[in-house]
């Protein structure tokens, strides 16, 4: 299953599009051109400015379901890297007395590691 497009306020792109223009879209915000707003085709939540995008598809992975990163210990899986820290931080304190960090314990997931919602 394909995750919807992406929308811009000017066009409709797909994630393979946003990726293959990513390079020519820096270039020109960095010389000044006009910034993109984009917003969130399910709940209307919109990014303004600069590297938004990216917000946006870690915005989307919550509509998606996708939970990228998950609990070495358990099964708890977060799709967002600083949610699973406070996961590990508060359900596995014990470890981190014995000298861990949550740091050492969180690793970003491979680009087909995320699970969608059942």
């Amino acid at each position: 299953m394909e995750p919807p497009l992406l929308y811009r306020t000017q066009e409709m792109v797909s994630p393979l599009q946003h990726q293959q223009a990513g390079l020519q879209q820096h270039q020109q915000e960095s010389q000044g051109e006009e910034r993109t707003n984009y917003f969130c085709p399910v709940c209307g939540k919109e990014f303004h400015g600069v590297r938004q995008r990216r917000n946006l598809k870690r915005h989307m992975m919550i509509h998606w379901g996708q939970k990228p990163y998950h609990c070495p210990f358990c099964p708890h899986r977060s799709n967002q890297k600083g949610n699973l820290k406070t996961h590990i931080l508060k359900a596995h304190r014990e470890l981190l007395d014995r000298g861990y960090t949550a740091d050492d314990m969180v690793r970003d997931p491979s680009p087909v590691s995320g699970q969608a919602k059942t």
